[in-house]
C-alpha cells in the first residue's frame, strides 16, 4: 500500500475507532471476535493507552489485565506499576526481569493489571500490519494517551 493511502485513512479509521462501542471487560470476548486490530484502553471516559496486536483483539486486550501476566505481556500494567513504583519512592532504574523479582514492584504490578481489568475498551480490526502500526502512533497522538511512548524495551 502507498505512504498517501495509508495517511489518507488515518481520520477514517479514527472515526471508526471513536464510534466503536466502549466495552467492558465482561463483554470482550463476546465484542471482539476479529484478529489483528488496534485498541484502547479507557478509565473515567480518558484513553490511557493504545495498543496493536496480530492475534485476536479479545486475546490480547484479556492479556494486559490477567493476573498472571508477565511483563512481556502485560506491557501496560507494567508502564503503570513504573510510574506508581517511581511515585512512592522506589528504584526502577533496573530491567524488567529484576523489577519483576522485586517483592514490592510484583505488588504493585499485580494491583496494575487489577487496575486494567477494570478499564473498558474501544478496538476495530485492522489487518495490514503497516496500516496497523501507523494509526496506533496516530490514534495515541490524537487521543493524547499518556502511557504510549513507543520507546523499546
Amino acid at each position: 500500500m502507498k505512504w498517501e493511502e495509508i495517511i489518507k485513512q488515518m481520520p477514517v479509521l479514527f472515526e471508526e475507532l471513536q464510534k466503536a462501542p466502549l466495552v467492558e471487560r465482561a463483554d470482550v470476548q463476546r465484542s471482539f471476535h476479529f484478529k489483528r486490530g488496534v485498541y484502547v484502553f479507557y478509565e473515567n471516559d480518558d484513553a490511557l493507552y493504545v495498543g496493536r496486536t496480530k492475534r485476536y483483539i479479545a486475546k490480547r486486550v484479556l492479556i494486559h489485565g490477567r493476573a498472571c501476566s508477565r511483563h512481556n505481556a502485560a506491557s501496560f500494567a507494567f508502564l503503570l506499576a513504573k510510574e506508581v513504583a517511581q511515585d512512592e519512592g522506589s528504584d526502577i532504574v533496573k530491567t524488567r526481569k529484576q523489577l519483576e523479582q522485586d517483592e514490592r514492584f510484583k505488588a504493585i504490578f499485580s494491583e496494575q493489571k487489577e487496575r486494567i481489568s477494570k478499564m473498558r475498551i474501544r478496538a476495530i480490526q485492522i489487518t495490514d500490519p503497516e496500516m496497523q502500526a501507523i494509526f496506533e502512533i496516530y490514534a495515541s497522538k490524537r487521543l493524547k494517551t499518556k502511557y504510549n511512548d513507543f520507546e523499546t524495551h
